[in-house]
């Protein structure tokens, strides 16, 4: 009995693995029916869509309707894609059935920086530096004034450029609160590297200085905000200056 039940169970394996391997070789026999496209866009920005990714394939000669699965270099579509400015991983490039599936994730946008006389670029959520595209629209940070004219595509900012670094330091305490995500949307540096913040509409701008004891400032700015300035007239006021520790000043305009 054990014997029969042995030789069932191997003739059993021995039909799935004959099963198994007629339809790997059925497959390459077999062309690609479609492609789909999955796109994870971390925050509000999208810089890539499906056309662009199919747009990038196309330029890259990259053939897919009626296809041959067998003649798919699928590696080969993966170093095309990870070479593209907004594309921060290359997840996966599969076969499901006869579908060519490619997912891919963008790089989040934090910042536009637009030094003065120069190209503008971007900043990603990690200090990233890549191209600029219009396709930000008003959906990010923007950054000006006295900023490097140059930058390294996909370089990462740190603390020997003093000037970006700052800027991206203040731009991501910018968006980590809700309050003041929804205010800001400008952060301008001066000759003195001292940062001003411009909000949105209808409020003061911020004379903030430097980045040091810059989450103490923004509490006490957050207050400022909340229980001062709905009892002030802010139109008689020009900015608010907060370089200053356990100090708020509100300099009044000149008009």
């Amino acid at each position: 009995m054990k014997i029969i039940k042995f030789i069932a169970s191997f003739l059993l394996f021995l039909g799935i693995l004959i099963l198994m391997v007629w339809a790997i070789i059925k497959s390459k026999d077999q062309t690609c029916s479609q492609i789909a496209i999955l796109i994870n866009t971390p925050g509000e920005t999208q810089l890539l869509s499906e056309s662009d990714i199919l747009h990038i394939l196309q330029e890259n000669n990259i053939e897919w309707k009626s296809k041959a699965m067998k003649d798919f270099d699928l590696t080969e579509v993966h170093k095309i894609l990870a070479k593209e400015n907004y594309i921060e991983t290359v997840d996966k490039v599969h076969f499901l059935g006869t579908k060519l599936q490619i997912e891919v994730t963008l790089y989040h946008i934090l910042l536009e920086v637009q030094p003065p006389n120069r190209e503008k670029f971007l900043l990603d959520i990690k200090g990233t530096c890549l191209p600029y595209s219009p396709k930000v629209e008003n959906s990010v940070i923007v950054a000006e004034g006295n900023i490097p004219n140059s930058f390294q595509k996909k370089e990462t900012v740190s603390s020997t450029n003093q000037e970006l670094y700052e800027l991206f330091s203040m731009a991501l305490l910018i968006y980590d609160d809700t309050f003041y995500n929804a205010l800001f949307r400008k952060i301008a540096i001066n000759e003195k590297q001292e940062i001003t913040l411009y909000p949105s509409v209808g409020k003061l701008p911020v004379l903030f200085g430097s980045m040091q004891d810059a989450q103490n400032k923004l509490k006490s700015l957050k207050y400022m905000y909340e229980e001062v300035l709905p009892y002030m007239n802010e139109n008689q006021y020009a900015r608010l200056d907060v370089r200053f520790k356990n100090r708020i000043i509100a300099t009044k305009s000149k008009t």
